[in-house]
């Protein structure tokens, strides 16, 4: 344990052996059902007792995330509410968000800090999450593609990718990704002054302009070796097939529901090693060995082609899922991420689409019950989310959502009335080590076991 952390810890200590509002409490509620404070006491509270519900002992907001990265905050202890606060017996915690001199009561935080507000989940800690969720902001998918390659300290390799068609732009995705190189997007008629910057700043020596970007660009960058890959995607999937010697693809149609899933399509095709054709005859020509036919009017072909492997759905949302379990599934691709990309214009998706992964399409401000469904199911395969876009981009709704999912934080489990006190159970003295968490069920035997229920905050 660091210096910090010791100090902390010790801090820490010493507040939860005053008598807070919670340890008052928590001595009437050994013996009984807790009564929570009356009128008198909630007239001198920042809110309502909305957040105070089964097992809890006092009131305060709550968090709008699992999160507690306020400045100058940390997190407290939390408190575990007796078997029966959460669906099937299983425990809940109730933990403090302890902000410096915050303007509340004291709760079990440090000296000096006070609760902001409260988090509460069933059976796992959320002082243990350790799948990021990372916020990609732009307007469009060439602001999103640029935020994206702006968190990279370098790169040796930038890909230019075609912002004026958002399926040929697409095509540039599993070249990004085969390359391990940051995908950047520009107009077909000038190369934009930002992407100019962004590859200097990232330091390249190669750029590879892809598809419909023209070759001409490559010559206004000074001090680079450029490269054109192929003029159409046949041509890019030809080239990519050669590089990785896999004989397999993943084909859109040109139109319809089908191209509407291109970014979908290109992320999963890279995560995959394979490149995105555009267009049922492209796919023929091509004659891979096996061939992705995604989405009803390029499904509808797959007969047509040897090794032909339909993905149906009737909205691109539907589409994007399919392809997800198909690539999570059946061919076991983990550790990636999960890309979630507004299903509002402008459309950002394909600035998504350069890393592999999965991409799903969510509705605007909320993940939406099939994409919570999915990532709860498949959580084990992802080591976090990429959310994208500013306009229908998550919330913090969205983003609590999200955490919930891929932490199994099963909210939906919580029972009780707000207003309504249980008996909790005060968390151990052997148990608040700073970095330490009780994720499930009852204490361990020993208490100096890593092995029983303890998950450690440096996987964070």
């Amino acid at each position: 344990m660091s210096g910090l952390d010791t100090l902390f810890e010790r801090l820490s200590r010493r507040a939860a052996a005053r008598t807070t509002r919670r340890a008052f409490l928590a001595r009437m509620g050994q013996a009984a059902v807790l009564v929570a404070g009356g009128p008198a006491l909630a007239t001198l509270l920042v809110e309502r007792a909305e957040a105070r519900v089964c097992g809890q002992s006092g009131v305060a907001p709550k968090c709008p995330t699992f999160d507690c990265t306020y400045a100058d905050s940390v997190w407290g202890w939390c408190w575990y509410a007796s078997p029966g606060c959460c669906a099937g017996g299983g425990l809940k915690k109730i933990c403090d968000c302890c902000t410096l001199n915050w303007p509340f009561v004291h709760g079990y935080c440090p000296s000096g800090f006070n609760v902001r507000c409260i988090v509460e989940s069933c059976l796992n800690d959320p002082r243990v999450m350790d799948k990021p969720i990372v916020r990609v902001l732009g307007e469009d998918a060439a602001a999103v593609a640029l935020a994206r390659s702006r968190t990279r300290a370098s790169s040796r390799a930038v890909v230019l990718g075609d912002l004026d068609d958002p399926r040929i732009g697409a095509v540039a995705g599993p070249v990004a990704t085969h390359l391990g190189a940051p995908l950047l997007l520009t107009s077909r008629t000038r190369l934009s002054p930002a992407v100019v910057a962004e590859i200097r700043r990232l330091g390249a020596t190669r750029v590879y302009a892809v598809g419909a970007v023209p070759e001409s660009h490559l010559e206004d960058l000074e001090g680079v070796t450029g490269e054109h890959v192929g003029g159409t995607s046949l041509a890019v999937a030809r080239w990519l097939i050669d590089r990785t010697g896999r004989n397999r693809a993943v084909c859109i149609a040109r139109s319809g529901v089908s191209a509407s899933a291109a970014a979908a399509a290109a992320a999963v095709a890279g995560q995959l090693g394979m490149p995105l054709v555009i267009g049922v005859d492209s796919a023929k020509e091509l004659a891979a060995t096996v061939t992705w036919m995604v989405g009803p009017e390029a499904a509808a072909h797959a007969g047509e082609l040897s090794g032909g492997f339909p993905i149906r759905g009737a909205t691109r949302a539907e589409i994007a899922l399919a392809l997800a379990t198909a690539a999570v599934g059946p061919l076991g691709v983990k550790n990636v991420f999960v890309r979630l990309s507004p299903e509002a214009e402008p459309d950002v998706a394909v600035g998504l689409c350069g890393e592999g992964g999965v991409l799903l399409y969510h509705p605007p401000g909320a993940l939406g019950g099939g994409n919570y469904a999915w990532i709860r199911e498949h959580g084990a395969a992802l080591r976090g989310a990429m959310a994208g876009g500013t306009t229908g981009a998550l919330g913090d709704g969205g983003v609590y959502d999200v955490q919930s999912a891929l932490h199994l934080f099963d909210t939906h489990l919580l029972i009780g009335q707000p207003g309504q006190g249980l008996p909790v159970i005060s968390q151990p003295h052997h148990e608040r080590e700073v970095g330490r968490a009780r994720v499930k069920g009852a204490p361990p035997k020993d208490p100096d076991s890593d092995k029983a229920y303890w998950s450690s905050r440096a996987r964070s």
